[in-house]
């Protein structure tokens, strides 16, 4: 008789040995994802950064003084802008400013915070 195929055991053990490593894979995807939003928010960051510095340099030029705006999202051109503060699929805004502190809305629906100093010195804080 010409039998060819696995048995029912054998394919039993592969959906085991199957579960267990989606198990154990799940939660590093997981992880990663959220490191990698992270480094996402700090390049943005440095990115802003580096756009209040240009700003600056140009008031030193057209004013003799170095100031930094109130909106640190003044200092980046309109398509920047409209990037980063444009609606997201939920209707609300990705980046934001809300006086005082940066934020950003991640995908899971928590915010990332940082503080902005527009004194002369222009200070992004750390996240929190």
């Amino acid at each position: 008789m010409n039998n060819k195929g696995f048995t029912l055991i054998e394919l039993v053990i592969i959906m085991v040995i199957l579960g267990v490593l989606a198990a154990v894979a799940v939660p590093r995807l997981g992880g990663s994802i959220d490191s990698s939003e992270l480094a996402a928010e700090d390049a943005v960051i440095g990115n802003i950064r580096s756009a209040l510095e240009v700003y600056a340099m140009d008031q030193v030029v057209s004013t003799s003084n170095k100031s930094y705006p109130s909106n640190p999202f003044a200092s980046l051109d309109d398509k920047s802008r409209t990037e980063l503060t444009g609606t997201t699929g939920s209707g609300g805004t990705p980046w934001g400013w809300n006086g005082s502190n940066i934020y950003h809305e991640r995908n899971d629906g928590s915010y990332g915070y940082w503080n902005y100093t527009s004194d002369t010195t222009g200070v992004i804080g750390s996240r929190y």
